[in-house]
């Protein structure tokens, strides 16, 4: 009888199968982002984020994303977030870059539990994703819908006053392909260490190996990525007097 724990271990160990059955590319990439949270009182708060990524180190473009969602707190434990994304995906013929747009409505919930001075988090997040075709190296207004289905978990634990350390994994699956070879989507693996700079921003960075499929091409991405993000809070709460 397969378990809901063998399931999670059957999807873990995805990119390695595939890994071993097919052509893979080796890729570096260099990803940037500020992340901005505004609190508006205990409850509510809207998360937003930018981020620039590059192919083949800083040689080629491969994303550009703005994204920004709606979150609403239920305890000190559990989130629900939902909102909006727009990317511009580089897709490269021969010499010549093709940027196609994505829109990707997005929803998700987080479960954060504080043991000692260690924080683990669990989100699962959920994705309809547009996707701009591009047919004999044109730009269509063609859209094909993706859903996708992400399961991450990470830990932080601090090493010094303003120094701290994180690790985690994420998942993701294409749920409606789940009987064919477009059912794995990726897996990401990271860790990465987070600096505070002042009382509401800090500094992260990270390094990332991330595996995903392509399955128009049979390809599987080996990708190392080196990233930096800033983080920063804004708090509209009002003080008691």
């Amino acid at each position: 009888m397969i378990t809901r724990q063998h399931m999670v271990f059957i999807i873990l160990l995805l990119p390695l199968a595939l890994n071993a059955q097919h052509k893979t590319d080796h890729t570096n990439m260099l990803w940037t982002g500020y992340y901005n949270t505004v609190r508006f009182n205990k409850k509510w708060s809207l998360v937003s984020d930018a981020q620039l990524r590059t192919r083949d180190w800083a040689e080629k473009w491969s994303q550009l994303l703005v994204r920004s969602g709606l979150n609403y707190s239920f305890n000190d434990h559990i989130a629900a977030t939902g909102g909006l994304a727009f990317f511009k995906n580089a897709q490269y013929v021969e010499k010549q870059l093709f940027l196609k747009n994505e829109w990707r409505p997005w929803q998700e919930i987080s479960y954060q539990v504080k043991l000692n001075k260690i924080n683990f988090t669990q989100r699962i997040r959920t994705e309809q994703r547009f996707l701009q075709q591009l047919i004999n190296n044109n730009l269509t207004k063609t859209y094909q819908y993706t859903f996708r289905l992400r399961y991450r978990f990470d830990v932080q634990f601090p090493l010094q006053e303003k120094l701290k350390a994180l690790m985690g994994n994420e998942v993701m699956i294409n749920p409606r392909f789940i009987n064919t070879n477009r059912f794995f989507d990726q897996d990401r693996i990271f860790a990465g260490v987070n600096y505070k700079l002042a009382d509401r921003t800090s500094l992260q960075f990270q390094y990332l190996k991330i595996f995903q499929w392509h399955s128009n091409t049979s390809v599987l991405e080996n990708e190392n990525v080196l990233r930096l993000n800033i983080y920063q809070q804004f708090n509209f709460k009002k003080n008691k007097q």
